[in-house]
């Protein structure tokens, strides 16, 4: 049974809450977290490559010499590939390089990377951020500061959208918010540390019992 800590806004230890890690995955798959990591990364890539082929390099209209008689190979133009200055034969296009795993893979790539996080010691839980009334940086800031995370990287984790949050966390390096229904492994294996709000967790243990 592993331990996760519940920390207040002000960094102060508020309670604990036990945690199986065998009823979020039987053991850390690894294969299945590379290609969940491999997927995410994947609909990352911005994909917007390009280079311009023959049709497309300005110029080149006009025949080069005539076609026989010179004692030099044909040419047609002066903006084929072969030529300096000319258009890449078969160069990249822009592409979607996206793809998704089947659900069930997804979901259980998911577990597993919680899995992963809670048998590192890397999970905590934190009450009090569902009640920002203002976005406030300083305050975050302070709160990571408190617990020894301040720069080393953390995924928050909220049970429902919080504007508040996501505008006091955006300006922090090395810091995202994500609601636990948009959480996936990739985002998880991303972040050095995996921080709950209280009611995400709670409604996590209830998900699982």
């Amino acid at each position: 049974m592993a331990k996760i800590t519940i920390f207040n806004i002000d960094g102060a230890k508020a309670g604990e809450i036990d945690l199986d890690p065998a009823k979020l995955d039987k053991t850390v798959r690894k294969g299945l977290l590379k290609e969940a990591l491999i997927a995410h990364l994947a609909s990352l890539r911005q994909g917007s490559h390009k280079t311009k082929d023959r049709g497309e390099v300005a110029g080149g209209g006009k025949k080069p010499w005539r076609q026989k008689g010179t004692g030099r190979a044909r040419q047609g133009s002066t903006r084929s590939p072969q030529w300096v200055g000319g258009g890449r034969a078969h160069g990249p296009t822009p592409r979607d390089y996206s793809y998704q795993l089947p659900g069930q893979s997804r979901q259980a790539a998911l577990m597993s990377s919680v899995r992963y996080q809670l048998e590192q010691g890397k999970i905590c839980a934190v009450s009090g951020l569902e009640k920002l009334d203002q976005p406030k940086t300083a305050k975050i800031a302070k709160f990571l500061s408190k617990i020894g995370l301040a720069g080393k990287g953390a995924l928050l984790v909220s049970e429902d959208n919080q504007p508040n949050l996501c505008l006091s966390a955006r300006n922090l390096a090395k810091v995202t918010v994500s609601e636990r229904r948009n959480l996936n492994a990739g985002a998880v294996l991303k972040h050095a540390n995996l921080i709950f709000t209280k009611g995400a967790l709670d409604a996590l243990v209830k998900e699982l019992a």
